[in-house]
């Protein structure tokens, strides 16, 4: 039994790392793009908007913005800890959904900075093509192994956020031009029927930023998310491989 308990919390580390690793590249890119007053000037701001949208129950209804915004940057900090610390203890058990839910906001924040300031097409063909270099180096051993197939570690990688309850059902069709990922009753799907999601202020799923950048780790060369077609359970994500000169 204490395998299994320890095998579980290993994935559980793994997929928080993983948005870690989306949350860190932003930061990279952001900082390199934008300037280091990014996060400050551009993504708190943004943040308070998501968290009010997404996660109401964290602060009371009192909490003026300029709070909300300082409270949202000490838990950037105070996570980004708590990450670090739980693979140096090897437990989840500091981790709280409530965690990753602000953790959400914040890559929605970063996201519709970036939409805002740089465009959508600097997004798509420098952006995330950065981002994915950048979160190869968190994807789990298993899926940089390479003798295993792109086919195989993209099969991997839906079962594993299907078999630890990230999504309902998933699955992944694949070939020689480009890589589709279906996500259905996802656990974070309740913002898919937001306002910030209505207004299109966000447009790329973090199922779909992984598995570009097990795409990109593998073929080594550039794969784009190209969309993220959103509905009110999950999402359908199309990655677009380059082809080689």
């Amino acid at each position: 039994m204490q395998s299994s308990g320890n095998s579980s919390e290993n994935a559980a580390l793994e997929a928080v790392f993983l948005y870690k690793g989306i949350l860190d590249a932003y930061e990279a890119v952001g900082t390199e793009l934008i300037g280091p007053d990014v996060l400050d000037d551009h993504v708190l701001p943004r943040m308070v908007y998501y968290v009010k949208e997404f996660l109401p129950e964290a602060f009371s209804e009192e909490t003026d913005s300029a709070t909300l915004s300082s409270e949202l940057k000490k838990f950037m900090e105070d996570f980004k800890k708590k990450v670090d610390l739980a693979f140096e203890k090897g437990t989840v058990q500091d981790l709280t959904m409530e965690d990753i839910w602000k953790l959400r906001a914040a890559i929605f924040g970063y996201e519709s900075v970036f939409i805002e300031i740089l465009g959508e097409a600097a997004i798509k063909n420098y952006v995330f093509m950065r981002m994915s270099d950048i979160l190869s180096a968190y994807l789990p051993e298993r899926l940089l192994n390479p003798s295993i197939s792109l086919k195989e570690k993209l099969e991997e990688y839906v079962d594993f956020i299907k078999e630890h309850d990230f999504v309902g059902y998933a699955r992944v069709k694949y070939d020689k031009n480009g890589v589709t990922v279906a996500a259905n009753r996802c656990a974070f799907a309740r913002i898919h029927d937001s306002e910030a999601y209505r207004n299109l202020d966000v447009r790329f799923c973090p199922w779909g930023m992984i598995a570009s950048a097990i795409v990109t780790a593998h073929q080594g060369r550039e794969a784009v998310l190209s969309s993220s077609l959103f509905t009110t359970t999950g999402s359908v994500s199309e990655i677009t491989i380059k082809e080689e000169k």
